[in-house]
């Protein structure tokens, strides 16, 4: 794969617009392995820019024309808008420039492509998927758009002909990749605003996407869920399906959660095997049967699969457990979790009652986007309203223009009793001080900055 590549590249390098993003940085550090120069550009000097750098990747600070040099090929990612100053250069120099989606579309067609992709659960299940295969001596290329809990990397250039992808559908262009294998979490009404505020765009894309795939080709589709089900019609590829409802090909029944482990049996072929694991909820369960009926198909032994589950210890910030936290002098159970779709939340929060039914839930959740929550408010209330208190923190713009569709906004609707809005995360400690006690669970929930939260409590536990 490498000579392949470079032998059409020679004396080019690749200049990423955006590099610090979750999938460009994963972008970064392949076509780094595969031998390449590669440098690039953010506006914060991120954790992911730190890592960039420590690999002896050049990041800089700001974006500045000067920073490309002539035989750069550019890459740019979505959150970069027309008018950048950078991407103005290269389209008036007439350079090469390639969307995140368009660089890993050419690496794809050089490997067997296998793409997850779905509104929820994406990236743990193409991170247990990639584990799977790496236990199993098979030694995928993969790109993941998270970190993982263990030291094991989130991005790694493999010998085999395997290229797991998490595939993001937040953007259209997601339909430019030509992958093997296609396997559908679910799908929800998210990422509407890409989509000219239209679901039918949205499945049409995918379901185009679909189509893209070889003949020999293999869609793996969640076959509780209906909006993935919908996707099934008109489509002349080979369907597998999974789920908890008993005419799925792949199913779960009998589970069992305690606070540390999850076992629950699967059925396959008029077979039954018992699956334990690390990862907890039944939302999980759904992501483990994804990466199991991808496993099935490639040939591995599901005894091995299995094996191999029970090795892998999930992604960072989904369903983080803190145990070691004080607050008030009282030990605190505390979950860090990135979720910020209505039905994300709702799963940890299902999860969290499950295993401790006794307690309290206090929730410091920070909206992500504002045209989320205008699209998604009335079941965010609903969420939240289940819970016993309510913390809300500004609303995460993630670059969007301020509406009036903000925390503010959200506050005025929920109906918990014990709610409070707070306007900065300066305050933050305070106000959890004011509301926690030990028979509560404390839940950081979103996908922003609330991330700094969590250092904050543990430097204070010292």
């Amino acid at each position: 794969m490498k000579n392949s590549i470079t032998q059409h590249l020679k004396n080019k390098s690749f200049y990423l617009i955006g590099i610090g993003g979750a999938g460009m940085m994963g972008i970064a550090e392949l076509l780094y392995n595969l031998g390449f120069s590669v440098h690039g550009s953010d506006i914060k000097d991120t954790l992911s820019v730190k890592r960039l750098r420590k690999l002896k990747i050049k990041v800089h600070i700001g974006h500045n024309p000067k920073n490309i040099n002539n035989n750069d090929i550019i890459i740019f990612s979505n959150a970069i808008k027309k008018n950048n100053i950078e991407m103005k250069f290269a389209r008036a120099n007439s350079m090469t420039i390639l969307s995140r989606m368009e660089i890993l579309s050419e690496l794809m067609r050089l490997k067997y492509g296998i793409s997850i992709t779905g509104s929820h659960g994406k990236t743990t299940t193409t991170s247990l998927l990639s584990h799977i295969l790496h236990k199993n001596h098979l030694d995928p290329t993969y790109l993941i758009g998270g970190m993982l809990k263990t030291d094991d990397p989130h991005v790694k250039l493999g010998n085999s002909s395997y290229l797991i992808t998490e595939t993001d559908e937040s953007n259209p262009d997601f339909t430019k990749l030509k992958p093997h294998l296609v396997a559908i979490t679910n799908l929800d009404a998210e990422h509407l605003e890409n989509y000219n505020n239209s679901f039918r765009n949205l499945i049409s894309c995918m379901r185009e996407f679909i189509k893209s795939i070889p003949f020999y080709g293999k869609v793996f589709i969640n076959g509780d869920d209906k909006n993935s089900l919908h996707l099934t019609k008109n489509i002349n590829r080979n369907i597998f399906t999974f789920g908890f409802k008993k005419n799925n090909d792949l199913y779960a029944t009998d589970i069992l959660c305690s606070a540390h482990m999850m076992k629950f049996t699967i059925h396959y072929n008029r077979k039954t095997y018992l699956v334990s694991t690390r990862l907890l909820g039944k939302h999980n369960i759904y992501n483990i049967l994804t990466a199991i009926a991808v496993c099935i198909h490639i040939g591995i032994k599901l005894s091995r699969v299995i094996k191999s589950i029970v090795t892998f210890h999930g992604v960072s910030r989904r369903f983080d457990v803190h145990k070691d936290i004080s607050i008030n002098n009282n030990n605190v159970l505390t979950i860090d979790d990135y979720g910020h779709h209505p039905s994300e939340i709702k799963s940890t929060i299902v999860t969290i009652k499950d295993i401790h039914p006794n307690k309290k839930i206090l929730i410091v959740f920070q909206p992500h986007r504002y045209s989320r929550t205008k699209s998604s408010w009335r079941e965010m209330v609903k969420v939240l309203n289940v819970t016993d208190k309510v913390i809300l923190l500004p609303t995460y713009s993630a670059g969007e223009k301020r509406t009036s569709y903000d925390s503010e906004f959200l506050y005025n609707k929920i109906k918990v009793n014990s709610k409070i809005y707070i306007k900065s995360l300066r305050s933050v400690k305070k106000t959890i001080e004011q509301l926690i006690d030990k028979d509560t669970v404390l839940l950081l929930q979103g996908a922003g900055d609330i991330r700094n939260i969590i250092n904050l409590l543990h430097n204070d536990s010292k």
